[in-house]
């Protein structure tokens, strides 16, 4: 039976629970960038090849699908009982090590720089290293390791302890975020530090590298979460079919003042099949939906948002249209399987948001096949070190005191208040409310 569509009954759908900003997620990311390098790799700097000790199997065994993944063999321990990856192992010539300059691959020439061709492309072997360096200092961020291999088993070390491993496959261009415990195995004191590595070769190309990198740090703040930090409130109503999209929107469904009397509460993501985004059951095949989720946008959400970006995301399936206090921002057509599309506002669809209560909603089309929906929310700031020392548990940030003016994200805003939207700020390093 056809659902009747009419001004009233389109109290659509919407996520009748306001998103408590007392709750709102702030996060501290990174972006690998490598322009920030700490320690050169051939596949990001290779204009700086760096030197390593090497030790190779390599009998000139051709591949066979027997011996896929096999590994022919490895360095013994040395004379006091240390393995191959840990600082204190002797790497001598005795022992069949050698030092050599990268890249370290299978082709004569690695993005510009003549290799050391440890193996060619038809043979099977291994190839370990030994890389030590020194370092002053760290950014105070994240750090990323350039781990790139050509094939895999691979196993990469630092200061004896293992960082990351792969078990199959090739990837030259991987890199890996250290962990904060891995980051503190590397030593800024001007004493020696070591990066091992193992890379296994089944057939074709060779590559074998290590580097590490700075990010460009970045703030969030969350206003609607996505699956990945859990069920998601919201409100929703299902249509009959797909044209009944447009008599709702003509309706304006999506309006902020949208009477939600007739919309049924639940929680998402949807999906019409067991997977991940399977919270509340949606039969897609037969029925369009209509979701809204409200949050609460608050005075210093507001005064964060200059210098900083607006952030949807959206996994859909399918046809999805989202609006912001019912206002088109963004469309797509079909389905992103189990991917995440990033799109940020204009300023425009910025200025859209208000003080208070907000709503996001999103409409989707019945289609053959699976459907689902997850979408979320987030200001993004660029993150620079501010000074902050630490957050305590009751929510106080600690500065270093000075009068210097932040945000609670962590923006500088220069050293006077004037001038400045009412909200709360970090002034002289004591949490100040601006009226």
């Amino acid at each position: 039976m056809k659902v009747k569509i009419s001004l009233c009954t389109l109290a659509l759908l919407a996520c009748a629970t306001s998103f408590d900003a007392e709750a709102q997620k702030m996060e501290l990311t990174g972006t690998f960038n490598e322009s920030k390098v700490i320690l050169p790799s051939s596949e990001y700097t290779p204009d700086a090849p760096y030197t390593a000790t090497v030790w190779v199997f390599n009998e000139g065994k051709r591949y066979a699908d027997a011996d896929y993944n096999h590994i022919w063999g490895e360095p013994d321990t040395d004379s006091d009982g240390y393995k191959w990856y840990e600082p204190e192992y002797k790497s001598d010539d005795a022992s069949g090590w050698e030092t050599a300059r990268a890249p370290f691959s299978s082709d004569a020439f690695y993005k510009g720089q003549q290799s050391h061709r440890w193996i060619t492309s038809d043979i099977t072997g291994e190839i370990y290293m030994r890389r030590t360096f020194t370092l002053e200092s760290l950014p105070e961020g994240i750090v990323y390791l350039a781990c790139g291999h050509d094939d895999g088993p691979s196993e990469w070390y630092i200061n004896g302890e293992l960082v990351h491993s792969v078990s199959d496959g090739w990837k030259n261009e991987e890199y890996k975020e250290l962990s904060a415990d891995q980051k503190a195995l590397l030593k800024t004191d001007g004493s020696e530090n070591l990066i091992a590595v193992h890379v296994h070769q089944n057939w074709g190309g060779a590559f074998a590298d290590c580097g590490l990198y700075g990010a460009d740090m970045s703030l969030s703040t969350t206003l609607l979460n996505t699956v990945a930090d859990g069920e998601w409130p919201c409100k929703y109503y299902m249509l009959n079919y797909n044209s009944d999209i447009e008599v709702a929107e003509a309706a304006g469904w999506a309006a902020q003042t949208e009477d939600e009397s007739d919309w049924i509460d639940s929680l998402g993501p949807m999906s019409n099949d067991d997977n991940m985004f399977l919270i509340t059951q949606w039969p897609s095949q037969v029925r369009p939906i209509l979701i809204r989720r409200h949050f609460t946008f608050t005075a210093d959400n507001m005064a964060s948002l200059a210098g900083a970006e607006l952030k949807l995301t959206c996994s859909y399936d399918e046809n999805p249209k989202i609006y912001l206090n019912g206002n088109l921002i963004w469309s797509a057509t079909g389905w992103n399987d189990n991917n995440y599309v990033s799109y940020t506002l204009t300023k425009a669809q910025n200025e859209l948001l208000h003080e208070g209560d907000n709503v996001l909603a999103v409409s989707l089309s019945q289609g053959e096949g699976g459907g689902h929906i997850d979408y979320g929310l987030q200001i993004v700031a660029p993150y620079e070190n501010s000074g902050i020392i630490s957050a305590e548990a009751d929510g106080n940030i600690v500065r270093e005191a000075d009068n210097r003016v932040f945000n609670l994200h962590g923006q500088y805003l220069g050293t006077s208040t004037d001038r400045l939207p009412r909200g709360i700020y970090v002034v002289g390093g004591k949490k100040t409310v601006i009226k």
